[in-house]
């Protein structure tokens, strides 16, 4: 249930801003990147940056 939690929290970062992937890691308690990508891929099945760049912020600065 917390995973969840983390994983909707990150997706709406990701869609909602342009903040890094590194500055959204850090702002949910993760001192790594790339744990926090990987903790993301394993849950969302994508990567941050591939959800970001068909969903999120990416998309609408394209």
């Amino acid at each position: 249930m917390i995973s969840e939690r983390i994983i909707i929290e990150a997706k709406r970062e990701l869609y909602m801003t342009n903040k890094t992937v590194k500055e959204i890691a850090y702002e949910l308690g993760y001192d790594d990147e790339h744990y926090f990508s990987r903790f993301f891929k394993t849950n969302a099945d994508v990567s941050p940056q591939i959800y970001r760049e068909t969903v999120g912020f990416g998309k609408m600065q394209a």
